[in-house]
């Protein structure tokens, strides 16, 4: 459980100053409450404290290193895996960093605990760090911009929420999804070791034309968006590599959904994601555009993006009496990644950045399945268990995936015109039927 991390690497051609660093990163522990976190076990509990200011200087460790190539990934790999490796739930700091310096600049490596980050944490923080940089480098004194609501706060506020009437609309929906019964995914082989050492990966991309296609003209013919599209490819591969209709997926949103009157954490740092089971139903698979539109419909009504399944699940008697259902395959597109900070002070390093998860760790899901678009183009990764499935099975499935989705991609630039669903016209009661029964009238 210490070893579960997210993490960054960047590069500096001209070279980072280990003290300026050190300044910037214990600035950014001193101002986001989350960053001094630690988590200690009490009985069967775990209790989460803030250490306080009291403690915040974090300043990177320096490593030289004179090798080159194919000797110099070795060498950085064994460090950044030594330092993914080093942080201690209970008594801190949640957050690591170590500065290689290197014939052709520096990159820094950032690692922090995922129980107190996540994606958009990172825009903040990166943000921040090379403000917090820029300003040391002056002389001058680090200001960041203003807090917005305290994680604490908005843990307060969230139990409030989930004991309030307008809360209480959502746990019929949720209720519903935990009855679904779907068969187990076909596995290869049988294995009792679960652990994240035996996970591989599938990929495959799109070319840029494509990709500009897929995040552009193809939301025209049905009014989608992307997740609409790529969720419509992988059920399409998914029923063809197991012959089901209905599948059982976790996806993940941000969890910054605006639910809750007067509180903003636009700027609080923590690990707000949130992840909830979804029905993919592909009963109209002889129809790709009834099918598009069937799964965008069934995406729309999810109830606030998702953020309330955790609500249900952990704050809710409700949500605590019933099993949990626990999804065999997790789906998350993290969108563009960009720069890493417009200061021009660093970039994406290319070099490897070592484990975020224990290779002792168990893996949550059977097939994890990620999409993300660097340099203009679409890349979707299947991470699955080696000692449960052959290659050859992962690999048909990603090819599969990719085939579906230039099928879609084809299908809707030849669509005529954009047609309309009932998520469009603001009615959640009215089914895709209904309204084809209604256009037919006009």
């Amino acid at each position: 459980e210490h070893h579960w991390n997210q993490s960054v690497m960047l590069h500096a051609l001209s070279g980072f100053d280990p003290e300026l660093a050190g300044q910037a990163l214990s600035k950014l522990i001193e101002h986001h409450d989350a960053l001094r976190m630690v988590y200690k076990q009490d009985g069967e509990r775990i209790v989460q404290y803030n250490r306080g200011l009291e403690d915040t200087a974090v300043y990177p460790e320096v490593i030289h290193l004179n090798q080159s190539g194919d000797e110099l990934k070795a060498a950085i790999l064994q460090e950044s895996n030594r330092i993914q490796g080093s942080i201690d739930l209970a008594h801190g700091h949640l957050l690591k960093a170590a500065i290689f310096k290197t014939g052709q600049g520096d990159h820094l490596l950032i690692v922090i605990h995922h129980l107190v980050i996540d994606g958009v944490s990172w825009r903040i923080l990166l943000e921040d760090f090379a403000s917090g940089y820029l300003q040391a480098e002056k002389g001058e004194s680090i200001v960041l911009p203003e807090k917005s609501h305290s994680f604490a706060e908005y843990a307060a506020r969230l139990k409030a929420y989930a004991a309030s009437k307008s809360f209480a609309k959502e746990i019929g929906y949720w209720e519903e999804i935990e009855k679904t019964v779907t068969a187990p995914l076909p596995k290869d082989m049988e294995a009792d070791d679960k652990r994240m050492r035996h996970t591989k990966t599938a990929e495959f991309s799109l070319s840029k034309e494509e990709t500009e296609q897929l995040t552009t003209k193809v939301h025209e013919a049905y009014n989608t968006e992307m997740n609409d599209i790529l969720l419509t490819a992988l059920g399409f591969a998914i029923k063809e590599w197991t012959g089901q209709d209905d599948i059982l997926v976790a996806l993940e949103g941000h969890g910054r959904e605006d639910i809750i009157e007067g509180l903003n954490i636009s700027r609080t740092v923590g690990w707000f994601t949130s992840q909830f089971p979804a029905l993919i139903q592909m009963r109209h698979s002889d129809d790709m555009g009834y099918q598009i539109k069937q799964i965008k419909e069934d995406v729309r009504h999810i109830p606030n993006k998702g953020v309330g399944y955790g609500i249900y699940r952990y704050l809710t008697e409700e949500g605590k009496k019933h099993k949990q259902v626990k999804p065999e395959i997790s789906f998350n597109y993290l969108g563009q990644f960009t720069e890493m900070s417009e200061s021009g002070l660093f970039t994406r390093s290319q070099m490897p950045s070592g484990d975020p998860l224990s290779p002792e760790t168990e893996k949550p899901n059977d097939l994890d399945i990620v999409g993300f678009i660097e340099d203009g183009a679409l890349t979707m990764s299947i991470a699955y268990h080696s000692l449960e499935y052959k290659e050859s099975t992962i690999s048909n499935v990603a090819k599969s995936f990719k085939v579906y989705l230039l099928q879609l991609i084809d299908h809707c630039l030849t669509q005529d015109g954009d047609e309309l669903t009932p998520s469009d016209l603001g009615d959640d009661d009215l089914t895709l039927e209904e309204l084809d029964k209604l256009m037919e009238i006009f």
